[in-house]
């Protein structure tokens, strides 16, 4: 895989999601890859050696998403990096390839997101994708012009430029996916993905719910959850 760089948004409230969000991005992706978390407060957590932590500042609450992220983005020199918060947890190893074939499509200046996960193809809220372009062994999609949540937190390759275009000042995450999402309606950039195979699998582990409940395991989009196993070991290590 190209040396994309890899950031993770958190806040103060959240850092009991980093040490497991960390243990199987190493189990399933790669213990190799450098992770930039993006958040306020130093967590006071126990993290490998490939995770690193940036501090933003002061937290001033969720209405400063769009802004503080825009901030820190503008000021890297990276053109497209991979980004998303620190809730996605991967489920399942990572299917580099996908990303490997994705990729090249950094290369056009009109793809302005890179979808890595199941959303791409998903018909539920609004949701709507047409095919994108032929390549062997892949079903490349885009999502339509006018389709809803075509801006999101889940796991994305971002074209920096496009993806600041639309982190606006006084926008929370959830706005981000909802108002962006129409902001960019019928702009021309092609946001594609992988139907026929994902590149990563996750969960939506903490955010939807309410955090007393603990983790929620399950793939986002499918009926299955998180091996036993795994489950287990997080909680002999003391990670959950």
């Amino acid at each position: 895989m190209n040396n994309l760089k890899i950031y993770i948004s958190t806040s103060d409230n959240y850092h009991s999601c980093l040490p497991p969000f960390a243990y199987l991005f190493n189990k399933f992706w790669s213990s190799d890859l450098k992770v930039t978390f993006l958040g306020y407060k130093e967590p006071n957590v126990s993290l490998p050696s490939n995770f690193d932590f940036i501090s933003l500042g002061e937290q001033k609450g969720p209405s400063y998403y769009g802004q503080d992220m825009r901030t820190f983005f503008e000021s890297i020199d990276d053109e497209y990096f991979i980004y998303t918060m620190e809730d996605q947890f991967i489920l399942d190893y990572v299917n580099v390839d996908v990303i490997d074939k994705l990729l090249p499509y950094t290369n056009n200046s009109n793809v302005g997101r890179i979808c890595l996960t199941n959303s791409i193809f998903q018909s539920h809220m609004g949701k709507k994708h047409e095919k994108w372009c032929e390549d062997v062994g892949y079903d490349l999609v885009q999502y339509t012009q006018d389709s809803e949540f075509r801006m999101t937190c889940e796991w994305t390759i971002w074209k920096k430029d496009y993806l600041c275009r639309y982190l606006l000042d006084g926008m929370d995450p959830w706005q981000f996916e909802s108002v962006a999402s129409r902001e960019s309606k019928n702009n021309g950039y092609h946001l594609i993905g992988c139907k026929n195979k994902v590149a990563i699998q996750h969960a939506e582990a903490l955010r939807r719910r309410n955090t007393e409940q603990g983790f929620d395991f399950k793939f986002v989009n499918e009926d299955k959850y998180l091996d036993d196993n795994t489950i287990e070991d997080m909680k002999q290590r003391n990670i959950i």
